[in-house]
């Protein structure tokens, strides 16, 4: 192991979390604390090998990453035949990084690196799939308590695997997380550690007070953990012959549709969406509208 190896090691684990709540969009990766360590481990493994000119001194310090480093380590993945959108997670989460240890020196951007990512703007969601949800709902409703409260707040809001587990367990435990018209979800709940609101419609907003009703009031299993319910969701829905990715997408077309109808022009209805989604990219979240 060499130095610069150890070193970055070392340093991974005395780093909490990748997403300080002042860290510039341009800088926070948006994949999770796991993704980027496993990003960082590969990267400190190969930095001998690209040949970066940050290195490790007697005392183990590293100096500051430059954009000379990061395009050698770009040439470097280049040459060995990572396609670009591979590389571009790898930088993101090298920035991630190095943010949090504070030895960046890097404004050199993706496109300036000579990196495009390839984006499929395919519908993925569950009308394109020919999935009818309140099917699924009702379903659920009468088979599981626990999928259903999950499967039903991310039909509302769209919210992520993890996000539905926490939001329906607070449910559950009577918690008020809708203020207003305003669903809250705490910074811990998320894929990229940032607490956000997503506004609901009044319709949405009754769905919900429905919803709350069900899960303190039916018979919501609170014994698991987030893992292993987690693992039931996903296995429970895939059996049903779809994914919380689907369910995702869909609600990003119909806020996106709402949008527009009330006026909204297509950037500020994307910059609305995105928001809501805890997207910190465009390019993602024209992902989940078909390529609108």
């Amino acid at each position: 192991m060499t130095k610069i190896e150890y070193k970055i090691n070392q340093e991974l684990k005395q780093i909490e979390h990748f997403h300080k709540m002042d860290s510039p969009l341009s800088v926070v990766s948006n994949k999770s604390d796991h993704d980027i360590r496993q990003d960082m481990r590969r990267i400190a493994k190969d930095a001998r090998n690209f040949g970066i000119g940050v290195t490790a001194n007697q005392k183990g310090d590293i100096g500051k990453w430059s954009n000379g480093n990061i395009s050698k380590m770009v040439e470097y993945y280049k040459a060995y035949g990572l396609k670009d959108a591979t590389i571009i997670n790898y930088v993101s989460s090298l920035r991630s990084f190095l943010h949090e240890t504070g030895k960046t020196n890097i404004s050199i951007s993706n496109g300036e690196l000579g990196l495009k990512r390839e984006m499929e703007y395919k519908d993925k969601s569950l009308n394109a799939k020919g999935v009818d949800i309140h099917k699924k709902l009702a379903y659920f409703k009468e088979k599981d308590a626990n999928v259903y409260a999950q499967l039903k707040i991310s039909s509302i809001a769209g919210l992520r695997k993890e996000e539905s587990v926490h939001a329906a367990l607070a449910l559950a435990k009577g918690y008020d997380i809708l203020k207003d018209d305003k669903l809250i979800l705490k910074g811990s709940w998320c894929k990229n550690g940032r607490p956000r609101e997503i506004k609901l419609s009044p319709e949405k907003v009754k769905e919900f007070d429905e919803l709350k009703k069900y899960a303190m009031n039916g018979d919501y299993n609170k014994s698991r953990n987030l893992k292993q319910e987690m693992n039931h969701l996903g296995n429970s829905i895939k059996n049903a012959g779809f994914n919380m990715h689907a369910v995702r997408h869909g609600v990003a077309q119909e806020r996106y549709a709402e949008l527009i109808n009330k006026g909204f022009d297509e950037k500020g209805a994307k910059t609305a969406v995105s928001q809501e989604l805890g997207h910190n990219r465009d390019y993602v979240t024209k992902v989940y509208l078909g390529g609108k």
